[in-house]
């Protein structure tokens, strides 16, 4: 089984927006965010709620189609924003996946009107594969260091 969960942090330090997204199919068969998710003003402190939201999320992701979806832009859908570029302008994104019993993080960058995986400084792509299902509080620590990560390389926190 693969199945994923997108996570989104606002780019800001204090009183950020994390927006937690699950999966499922498109009518083709691509992965594509399902028409719920969660939304939320946790702090870093949050740790384990986070990583609890983001096991509910990979809880409500599958491979089954979704039907009867809703026709709006994804930007106004899950961000309230006017554009795709708002969104990846003002978000650091995190994917998050369950393959083959295997549960791995990856940090993704701002790439034109999307996100393209992120690679550091020597091309490597910023990921990290738990050795075994990881508890709430480790995976959302985890998540919070990854996004810790990407700001102070994108100058936004010291």
């Amino acid at each position: 089984m693969n199945i994923s969960v997108a996570i989104f942090k606002e780019k800001k330090e204090k009183d950020f927006r994390i927006i937690i997204l699950p999966s499922g199919r498109s009518k083709i068969g691509l992965g594509q965010y399902k028409d719920y998710g969660i939304i939320s003003y946790l702090n870093k402190k949050d740790s384990e709620k986070i990583g609890e939201f983001i096991f509910w999320a990979l809880s409500e992701s599958d491979n089954e189609k979704i039907e009867d979806e809703v026709n709006v832009q994804w930007c106004k859908k899950y961000f309230n924003r006017s554009s795709d570029l708002k969104v990846v302008s003002e978000y650091n994104n995190i994917g998050f996946k369950l393959f083959e019993n295997k549960y791995t993080i990856y940090l993704k960058m701002k790439d034109g009107r999307g996100y393209s995986p992120f690679k550091d400084e020597n091309g490597n792509m910023v990921e990290y594969t738990f050795p075994e299902k990881p508890t709430a509080l480790e995976l959302g620590t985890k998540v919070m260091e990854m996004f810790e990560y990407k700001e102070r390389y994108d100058g936004l926190i010291e």
